[in-house]
């Protein structure tokens, strides 16, 4: 009987990439001397420390906040390992890399929620719900795809899209029962159909129509002041909402990935893996396995022993 496979995923850190499955968490980074650190623990997801956090909706934003702190974390722990060896402004230089995707999440967050809501009401659309969230989805997928061209242009960001590609091959090798090597990774596609990208694409499809009915609540039947202030408040609050009702979306399509209809719900995000993720070298997905490799292995440890 073959083994059963569990869940994989992970995401692209600085010079390394973290992997995660059920009941275990790792990173592997490769260092400066060219040798690969790899830091693995148990790991139990929220939602199953606690049941209230696995209902439906809930464990959307649970997880979504979840996989912020635990991305946040990697990448702070993976700048850890690669400067360490340094001396002089080796923690400066740690701290401008940290700096560098902080500024960039920043300014993302700047672009995509407060400056399209500016431009609306400079077109006077703040009145027609649809028509302004319409715009307001529109706008900030095209800011999006802008945003993430030009950053892709950092030597930085270039090498995180590459261990971003390097992560789904390594994946897909491991989802198709291959043993996880190099010469096998290196067939497949950087471009996976669970990404973030896809879940971000669900979550600005999901936000025109969300935002457009507790918009019309708010403001044309509550009658709260229509202006820029407090539609950004509203959309801030509501964002966790949005993301853990696209976050239940994603995870029926990853059940019925084959169906023609979420093929097409999921297609921009697997174009737009054009950008995020680039050809990893050889060395790249020999991390990437490296992490996945001691995730599993703490996952089969934590089975064996009864502790998950």
């Amino acid at each position: 009987m073959s083994k059963k496979l569990v869940r994989a995923g992970g995401q692209a850190i600085i010079e390394g990439v973290m992997m995660l499955v059920d009941g275990g968490h790792a990173i592997a980074v490769r260092k400066k001397n060219n040798e690969i650190e790899v830091q693995s623990k148990p790991y139990v997801r929220w939602t199953k420390k606690n049941k209230f956090y696995g209902i439906p909706f809930i464990r959307g934003i649970v997880s979504f906040i979840e996989m912020m702190n635990l991305g946040l974390d990697s990448i702070n722990r993976s700048a850890e390992i690669y400067y360490e060896e340094e001396t002089g402004n080796s923690l400066k230089d740690k701290l401008l890399t940290v700096l560098t995707f902080i500024v960039a999440i920043a300014i993302g967050i700047g672009l995509f929620l407060l400056v399209p809501i500016l431009l609306g009401n400079l077109l006077k659309l703040q009145d027609n719900q649809i028509y302004f969230n319409l715009f307001l989805g529109l706008l900030r997928m095209a800011f999006f795809i802008l945003y993430i061209l030009l950053i892709s242009l950092m030597k930085d960001i270039k090498r995180f899209f590459m261990y971003h590609g390097a992560e789904h091959k390594t994946v897909f090798t491991y989802e198709n029962g291959e043993e996880l090597t190099v010469e096998n990774a290196r067939k497949y596609s950087t471009k996976h159909p669970r990404c973030g990208t896809s879940f971000i694409f669900i979550v600005l499809i999901t936000a025109i129509i969300f935002y457009a009915i507790f918009d019309t609540i708010i403001f044309n039947l509550l009658g709260i002041p229509n202006n820029p202030l407090s539609r950004l408040i509203n959309h801030l609050i509501l964002l966790p909402f949005v993301a853990a009702i696209a976050f239940e979306v994603l995870t029926l399509t990853g059940k019925w990935f084959k169906n023609i209809f979420v093929k097409i719900l999921i297609m921009p995000g697997l174009l737009f893996q054009l950008i995020t993720t680039k050809e990893p070298t050889d060395e790249m997905l020999e991390v990437a396995i490296a992490s996945l490799n001691a995730a599993l292995t703490v996952s089969e440890t934590e089975k064996s022993s009864g502790t998950e």
